[in-house]
């Protein structure tokens, strides 16, 4: 299973590409692509969290999109004949170009219109900002009716293996026996192992939800819960970084 939210296919699509500020367009092609993001494969140096402007060229059916770059992929020149290097980019949603052009559409909360709401779980605590992070998690505002969604790990080696895996690619996977519906936004509520701070908070969208009853037959699934993907996934890795260095040290 997938678990960095929306499920990604095999597919090889011509790919032009413009970095900021950039008129001449670079080339490049799609490893996969799935409804919220790509693999690019490309021997660009692409820097993660840069803003890129893509176009898909399919034929009839190509389409032009913003995207940020959420990963970045780097391969040994001896062994570029049998792995592809390319980056991660994640299309940037409507709301977020807006918020970019419109600061003040960034107060309303970040969601799109017509959400499903909360299932009535409040915050109960503000949001730690940790010492040195220019941009503080979600405070207690702006997540305020939404869902409250805990994300706990045994220890600190725990957390930054999901951190490497998932969360600096955007998302997360949160196993729970009651997730939120498809597309509803909550807030990811990260208590972190040996980090002595209130649990930090995010706002995220789910992308993919596995219900614990099975959807044929009798029975449960074995693993249920929910894919999410962070709202604002580059001040996330901003606000964890000095968490990030205190437990590398």
């Amino acid at each position: 299973m997938d678990r960095r939210g929306d499920a990604r296919y095999p597919r090889r699509i011509e790919v032009r590409f413009w970095r900021k500020g950039e008129t001449q367009p670079h080339s490049g092609f799609t490893v996969n692509l799935s409804r919220s993001g790509l693999f690019l494969g490309t021997g660009q140096a692409l820097t993660q969290g840069e803003r890129v402007r893509l176009e898909l060229v399919d034929a009839d059916k190509g389409f032009t999109v913003e995207g940020r770059v959420a990963r970045v992929h780097r391969v040994a020149l001896a062994l570029r004949h049998v792995e592809q290097a390319g980056v991660g980019i994640r299309f940037l949603l409507p709301e977020e170009l807006v918020a970019e052009m419109v600061p003040a559409a960034r107060a309303t909360g970040g969601g799109r219109a017509g959400a499903a709401p909360g299932r009535g779980a409040s915050p109960t605590s503000e949001a730690a900002e940790p010492a040195g992070a220019s941009s503080p998690a979600a405070s207690e505002e702006e997540t305020v009716g939404l869902e409250v969604v805990p994300a706990s790990f045994v220890d600190a080696s725990s957390f930054l293996s999901v951190y490497h895996r998932d969360i600096s690619s955007g998302g997360l996977f949160l196993s729970t026996d009651s997730p939120a519906e498809l597309h509803q936004i909550v807030v990811v509520e990260l208590r972190v192992p040996g980090v002595e701070a209130r649990p930090l908070r995010f706002k995220a969208r789910v992308v993919h939800r596995i219900a614990p009853e099975a959807a044929v037959g009798v029975g449960r699934n074995v693993l249920a819960g929910m894919g999410v993907q962070f709202l604002e996934p580059e001040r996330v890795i901003e606000v964890l970084g000095p968490v990030l260095a205190q437990l590398r040290r």
